[in-house]
């Protein structure tokens, strides 16, 4: 049923003259890993772009090592150390305004010159903001920290000049597992729907290869076999290019 509402969806997109644009985001990278192999090898033969979100504080010279062998992978800033700086009660935020502001800009600059040093020219100038939360106030600070794009999760953009945004998890975060394909590609739908009625912008699809059970898995070999649609690297920055 959900591949018959996907279908009709994209044969909306095609009556419109318009072919559906798709970008994948991975989260919360620190190592390599066998789940990352994993992602590496679906996303790769599929010849789909990754932008992957890595923890600077955390993130290791594999990791490095692994992105300079698969170029399909984007690497770009997650944040410091994707600690939560709210007091109790506020939803969780490493970049919000639990703390000042100068704070925060240093710790995006410290996060992209630790990345700039392990990725060099590969570094996307783009952040993902933990929990895909930040302080508005922090956007016009973005570019003294070497920041051009940012990313988080939902169809509302505060800067769309530079942002692009995700809008189909593949995780069930209550439950802490993976959501079935099939209600994956009917929210995929939802959100192709969502475009289509605003302008047909690129929608994101987000993952967090660290956390994904059989359910993801099976979820991000259904979308990367999605027909009809063209697979774009970040478009929220002046390094866009489309794979």
């Amino acid at each position: 049923m959900s591949e018959a509402v996907l279908d009709a969806e994209l044969s909306r997109w095609l009556e419109a003259g318009h072919t559906p644009r798709l970008w994948w985001r991975d989260d919360d990278a620190i190592d390599e890993t066998p789940a990352l192999d994993r992602l590496t090898q679906l996303t790769g033969d599929a010849g789909v772009a990754v932008l992957l979100a890595v923890i600077p504080a955390r993130v290791t010279d594999r990791l490095a090592n692994h992105v300079a062998l698969y170029r399909h992978f984007d690497p770009c800033v997650h944040g410091w150390a994707h600690a939560n700086h709210e007091r109790y009660g506020v939803k969780r935020a490493e970049l919000g305004t639990g703390r000042p502001l100068e704070e925060v800009v240093a710790d995006v600059a410290l996060g992209h010159e630790r990345l700039q040093v392990l990725f060099g020219e590969h570094l996307m100038p783009v952040l993902v903001p933990p929990w895909n939360r930040m302080r508005e106030d922090l956007v016009p600070r973005l570019a003294e920290a070497g920041i051009e794009g940012f990313s988080t999760f939902t169809h509302t953009l505060i800067a769309p000049q530079m942002q692009a945004n995700t809008h189909v998890d593949l995780m069930d975060w209550r439950a802490r597992a993976g959501k079935p394909a099939d209600d994956v590609l009917a929210e995929l739908a939802v959100a192709l729907a969502v475009s289509r009625e605003n302008g047909f912008y690129e929608i994101g699809v987000l993952s967090h290869h660290l956390v994904h059970d059989d359910a993801a898995w099976d979820t991000v070999a259904r979308l990367v076999a999605v027909e009809a649609v063209r697979w774009v690297r970040f478009p929220g920055s002046t390094q866009r290019h489309d794979t």
